[in-house]
Parts: structure tokens; sequence; C-alpha cells
């Protein structure tokens, strides 16, 4: 897992404080959102004692609230909605391209059962699990009539 690498160095100098302020929120804004994708596209080792918050929190330079705010005018949504998002279009992706049963992506994606992850993903697309199922068979019955 890459670690967050935060500016050491102000922007140059023919920036205005306001530019400079805005560019290092950007930057940690930004490296907030790829460190959660590494971790629900990576093998990321969960452990029953995992807080998405205090992970984040652990890697920043400032408050996770400072950040929360920046987040959310930026993004329109909280971080942890942004998480949501991410780890559900992962389930979406390993139902349907892989042979893991939802035991096992629930286990891959840190959720403690399947059925709090079948709720994200019907919370998050109105669909169940069986949808992203189907989508499967029916691409494998594809190939098999195209063999």
């Amino acid at each position: 897992m890459k670690e967050i690498v935060y500016p050491i160095d102000l922007p140059s100098r023919n920036h205005n404080h306001m530019q400079d302020k805005e560019e290092i929120e950007n930057l940690i804004i930004d490296n907030v959102k790829t460190l959660i994708e590494e971790i629900y596209n990576d093998d990321f080792q969960f452990n029953e004692s995992f807080c998405l918050d205090n992970y984040i929190q652990s890697r920043l330079p400032i408050t996770r609230t400072e950040v929360e705010i920046w987040f959310i005018d930026r993004n329109e949504k909280t971080i942890q909605q942004y998480a949501m998002e991410v780890r559900v279009n992962k389930v979406k992706e390993l139902l349907v391209y892989t042979n893991l049963d939802p035991i096992a992506i629930a286990r891959k994606l840190g959720y403690s059962s399947v059925w709090i992850m079948s709720d994200e993903l019907m919370q998050l697309t109105g669909l169940p699990i069986s949808f992203f199922q189907n989508i499967k068979q029916q691409k494998e019955d594809m190939a098999k009539r195209q063999q």
C-alpha cells in the first residue's frame, strides 16, 4: 500500500496565498480519494478493528474534520459516501467478473457481513446481489453459445 505524499514545500511564490491554500486542499483531497480507491482495488488486509475514518486520519497532516469540509465542498458528498460508492462499484465488478461468492467478496472488501454488503448495494443501485450474479450468468451463457 502506497503512503499518501504531502507537499513539503509551499507552492511557488508567484501564486497568492489563496491559490497556495487551494492547491494544498486539492492535493490532500485527491490523496484521500486515491487512498480509498487503493484500499478497495488492491488486496488490502482488513482486520476486525479496521475503521476507515481512523485509517484516513492516520494519514492526514491535519484533522479529518477539516478535510471533510473541503471534501464536501468540492465533491458534494462526504468521504464516507465516496468510500461507499467506490466499495459498491468494486462489489458489482467482483460479482460480474469473478467467480467469488458473495461471502468471499464481503470478506475481501472488509464488510462484516454479506447482509451489510447487500444493503449498501441495494441502497446505492436499487439492485440486489442476484441481479449482478444473473449478468455474470448471462455473459457465461452467451460465451458458451458463441463457442
